[in-house]
């Protein structure tokens, strides 16, 4: 589950983004709505661990994320919470499967091949296990993203606009492999975008407005 209380978010002391309380169930799909500079990527990077808030609290199954420092932050993040940026972030020296691997590094746990070209072939691209990131179509990257996104098992998957830059066969393809995992997983799954095309796979649907 996750929590959020009394959250204050934004950039060097100025804050962005008020979140009097949010609660996100075990299992449950959530999309956060808004136009560009309404706080949905600041937020989603408050919820991924990666941006501390200004004030307030965020619990994840009971966790206060952002009192964790340093490698225990490093390895709760890369175990607990699934994260598909907007820009995509792969390591272009390395090779698919060596992009998978590394989170499974990242997070301090065994690095598992198997496991990784499995999940590879479920998503449809273990073909494209040994080749460079930059070798890859558009979709087959977002693909990519989500099985690392996925490896570790994390309790909550987030999303920043991770359909927006698809068309339309390929956002469809990508949202039914990013609900049948994180069902499968009983994952929370978090996504934040301005695409209208995947409002009809969410029954939770929150808009930012105006900061709020």
């Amino acid at each position: 589950m996750l929590e959020i209380n009394g959250l204050n978010v934004g950039h060097d002391g100025n804050a962005i983004l008020e979140v009097p309380h949010l609660s996100v169930f075990t299992g449950e799909h959530c999309l956060i709505l808004g136009a560009s500079g309404s706080g949905k990527t600041t937020l989603l990077s408050t919820l991924s661990g990666l941006l501390a808030p200004i004030a307030g609290e965020l619990l994840i199954d009971g966790c206060n994320v952002h009192k964790l420092r340093g490698v225990a932050m490093d390895e709760f993040r890369g175990r607990h919470i699934g994260i598909i940026y907007q820009t995509l972030h792969m390591v272009g020296a390395l090779t698919v499967l060596d992009n998978l691997l590394l989170a499974q590094y990242a997070a301090g746990l065994p690095q598992d091949r198997e496991k990784a070209i499995a999940l590879l072939e479920h998503l449809g691209v273990a073909e494209k296990k040994d080749h460079k990131p930059e070798t890859l179509s558009q979709g087959q990257l977002q693909r990519v993203a989500i099985a690392r996104a996925v490896i570790n098992g994390p309790r909550i998957i987030v999303g920043d606009e991770p359909t927006s830059a698809l068309d339309d066969r390929s956002c469809e393809t990508v949202m039914e492999l990013l609900l049948q995992l994180a069902a499968s997983a009983n994952a929370s799954l978090v996504i934040a975008t301005h695409d209208q095309r995947i409002k009809r796979h969410f029954h939770r649907q929150i808009t930012l407005e105006g900061g709020q």
